[in-house]
């Protein structure tokens, strides 16, 4: 009588094979589930998403070094100069700023160099009437933006203290 009840039964090699076809798609369909590792762009990507950017793209704050000599350093913290001829202020050499005016918008060219200061950015565009001194320092210590001014060069809108902190950070 049982053994009738095993005639119904498939051998064991059809077992054997049924669970092989089983254990496969199983691995399959968790190799499928699993994340792959994201490729270069996505990391940057999500790295912009949290406010992260390349080193080169910062305007660094601390431009005294503990590793350059007391002649290097310049006299007055506050001016930076150039490394090959340090009697000319850097921000008077590499600064160029051009007026383009239109009826629509009114922008300002402006060169950031690099190693340039909240405050010597605030000086350079109230000088060339963009935006007042105090206010963009107010604003981008507000939003916390400043240690994210990048250096370059930008078309600023005059009086338009979001958008020009918005262009410095991108």
């Amino acid at each position: 009588m049982a053994f009738k009840r095993l005639k119904g039964i498939p051998g064991p090699w059809a077992l054997l094979g049924l669970g092989i076809g089983l254990g496969w798609f199983l691995v399959g369909l968790f190799l499928t589930l699993v994340p792959s590792e994201p490729s270069k762009e996505e990391i940057i990507s999500r790295a912009r998403g949290y406010g992260m950017v390349f080193r080169e793209e910062v305007v660094p704050f601390d431009f005294k070094s503990s590793t350059s000599s007391s002649k290097d350093a310049p006299d007055n913290p506050g001016q930076l100069r150039n490394p090959s001829n340090s009697s000319q202020p850097l921000l008077e050499k590499q600064v160029t700023s051009y007026g383009v005016s239109s009826k629509e918008h009114e922008e300002v060219l402006v060169t950031i160099p690099p190693g340039a200061t909240l405050e010597d950015i605030a000086a350079l565009l109230e000088k060339q009437g963009v935006v007042s001194r105090a206010l963009l320092e107010a604003e981008a210590r507000k939003a916390g933006v400043t240690g994210k001014l990048k250096a370059g060069s930008y078309y600023l809108p005059r009086g338009d203290v979001a958008g020009i902190l918005k262009r410095l950070t991108e």
